[in-house]
């Protein structure tokens, strides 16, 4: 885990959508809403060359996305050759991943095999002290329990997000029957820093300035429908019927 070692930054909470740190600063004592750009990383840029897309309260659409495709080896509820491939980047202590994913759950599990759904990492360290031992500890039980271990403890975690810290993250390891010898080891070592880091910098460059970031692909065209915020289940239905006609 990177060292907190940056200033105190400020939380910014706009209905929809949490954004990440900032190292932006407004000067001559204006204050306009929305104008605070956040970023995850330490000199990152891309939150802020992609601000124009953040929507705001509503949520919305960026320009565009260059996310990588999904393959065998993402957390994946379906089949990553699905015609459509939802692709997630979630922070398991944003409370506004936490107000999407029932909407994504029944979005794939109504679809009849023709949508899945991926979930990355991108945790807002700085703003959500949980958020990366979560993604560690998603991604530690996955190692010994696979995808479905994985979607579990995504489960648990966003139905008691209220609860979570080191001893839910334990606790959560010990019920779903993971060795913790190397659980333990894996959240020591933190052998999935890389992995969590790199999925971020994914979300980062293809205009994720906050979570959940989710991007809608066609698997035929390739074309790819960047969400940026919580839509209403309405709203992300209509983006993926864009993406089911290719538009």
């Amino acid at each position: 885990m990177p060292e907190e070692s940056h200033h105190p930054k400020r939380k910014l909470k706009i209905p929809s959508i949490e954004l990440t740190p900032s190292v932006s600063i407004l000067i001559a004592g204006v204050i306009i809403a929305g104008a605070i750009i956040f970023t995850n990383h330490p000199g990152s840029t891309a939150a802020a060359a992609n601000a124009a897309g953040n929507t705001g309260a509503a949520g919305g659409t960026v320009a565009a996305a260059n996310v990588p495709a999904p393959s065998a080896s993402d957390h994946i509820i379906g089949s990553p050759t699905a015609p459509i491939v939802m692709v997630e980047y979630s922070d398991f202590q944003c409370p506004y991943c936490q107000m999407i994913y029932p909407s994504l759950k029944q979005i794939q599990s109504t679809s009849g095999g023709q949508i899945a759904w991926v979930m990355r990492e991108f945790p807002l360290y700085q703003i959500h002290p949980n958020a990366m031992p979560a993604a560690n500890a998603a991604e530690c039980i996955a190692e010994q329990l696979g995808n479905d271990g994985f979607w579990k403890f995504a489960d648990d975690d966003f139905n008691n997000q209220a609860n979570i810290g080191a001893a839910f993250f334990t606790a959560e390891a010990q019920k779903l029957g993971v060795d913790m010898t190397k659980y333990n080891s894996c959240i020591s070592n933190s052998t999935y820093l890389q992995k969590i880091e790199g999925e971020t910098s994914d979300a980062e460059n293809s205009g994720g300035n906050g979570t959940p970031f989710t991007v809608v692909i066609n698997t035929k065209t390739h074309k790819q429908y960047p969400i940026s915020g919580a839509l209403p289940l309405a709203q992300l239905q209509a983006v993926i019927a864009q993406a089911q006609a290719g538009k």
